[in-house]
């Protein structure tokens, strides 16, 4: 979905601590491995195990399932909303810089697949339909930062209708969600790049395209 908000999701070994933040680690490995295995598929039995605490000392801290993964889901929007400025910033330009930080959510956090999301969806509907109203709001507060950074660097047009890419931008993510771009066909991260060119095909002037195939071509080579 909003993938760059995955950028602070970090697993981390467990000490004593006090039972706020032994719940932020539970809910940040939780999230590492709901987003890897599916939010059906993985188990409280198995983040127990991947904890090394008792299912008992778990259920001591969330209740229950569902209680876990709504509190995974907010902080990912608390995490989504931090790091949007964050994910146009860097030493490049703003188009190297969103490659770049893509790469970092690709390295860091290890999702390959858009099952996960699809398993929210089915098992967890009420808890699916609030985070696509709220990452929603959190993609329009990232093309604000896009459009003002590509700006001031000279590289986006001047006559983007704002409100329309904005709309355009979060359906588009959105169709992921029904799955048309089949993963046989189309791999996870094949799927994310090619959104994100086209994405940046349609806001780039002159300058801004030779920026892009600039870009692009280090990603080819694997050097971005």
């Amino acid at each position: 979905e909003n993938f760059f908000c995955l950028l602070s999701f970090f697993t981390v070994p467990l000490h004593p601590k006090s039972d706020t933040l032994m719940k932020e680690e539970i809910v940040k490995r939780a999230l590492n491995d709901f987003m890897q295995y599916g939010f059906k598929s993985f188990t409280m039995d198995d983040l127990a195990g991947k904890l090394g605490m008792s299912k008992k000392t778990l259920y001591e801290h969330f209740p229950s399932k569902l209680e876990l993964i709504e509190a995974t889901l907010d902080y990912a929007l608390d995490m989504s909303c931090r790091n949007v400025e964050t994910f146009v910033q860097g030493e490049g330009s703003v188009i190297e810089n969103v490659y770049r930080n893509q790469k970092k959510v690709k390295e860091i956090f290890n999702i390959s697949s858009e099952r996960p999301i699809w398993e929210l969806q089915k098992y967890y509907p009420k808890t699916y339909e609030r985070m696509e109203v709220e990452f929603a709001k959190s993609d329009a507060l990232f093309i604000d930062k896009l459009l003002e950074k590509g700006w001031q660097e000279g590289l986006f047009r001047k006559d983007i209708n704002t409100i329309f890419y904005k709309t355009f931008y979060t359906n588009v993510q959105r169709l992921r969600s029904v799955n048309p771009f089949y993963e046989k066909e189309f791999s996870f991260w094949d799927t994310i790049y090619t959104f994100t060119e086209y994405f940046f095909r349609i806001l780039v002037n002159e300058k801004g395209l030779k920026e892009l195939e600039r870009v692009l071509q280090l990603k080819k080579e694997k050097l971005i």
